[in-house]
């Protein structure tokens, strides 16, 4: 398994949710710190990352990343077999709660909305053309609920 997520001559970012532990976290950052070259590490429990600062003119990028991999290998290796590990729940219930199966389910969601809004707005637009009011304003109505699931799907980013 590769958790080197970036990599560019003197820098590596390492990724894995195994490194939200603070004990996995430590001991993955002492052995990463004690590699030859390296010459700075620093992490965030919080994203499950390393940054690891080498020196590239001593130690070549390719020499770097098998040396990392083999230690992530140490301390990521078990979560990486646990996380993968059939759990005794029925296959289905597991998808259904998993984060991944959440996005899906909002990213349907939210591709039915669109494709609802402009089929709604070309009918309400339609509509006002032939002078049909109340349903111009039905169809209005359903395009505005429509836009409100799409804002909700998308309220993170909306303020930004």
């Amino acid at each position: 398994m590769n958790w080197i997520v970036s990599s560019i001559p003197g820098r590596l970012r390492l990724r894995n949710r195994a490194l939200r532990e603070p004990d996995r976290h430590a001991r993955l950052q002492a052995l990463l710190e004690d590699l030859d070259g390296t010459l700075a590490v620093e992490g965030s429990i919080n994203a499950g990352s390393l940054l690891m600062r080498y020196d590239a003119a001593r130690i070549d990028r390719a020499t770097m990343e098998a040396r990392v991999t083999a230690a992530a290998e140490k301390v990521l290796g078990a979560a990486e077999a646990v996380r993968v590990a059939p759990k005794a729940v029925e296959p289905a219930a597991r998808e259904r709660w998993t984060l991944g199966s959440r996005r899906a389910m909002a990213r349907r969601l939210n591709t039915y909305s669109k494709i609802g809004m402009l089929g709604s707005l070309g009918a309400s637009l339609a509509l006002a053309a032939v002078g049909k009011k109340h349903l111009h304003a039905a169809t209005g109505g359903l395009f505005t609920a429509l836009l409100a699931i799409h804002m909700a799907v998308h309220r993170r980013h909306l303020l930004k």
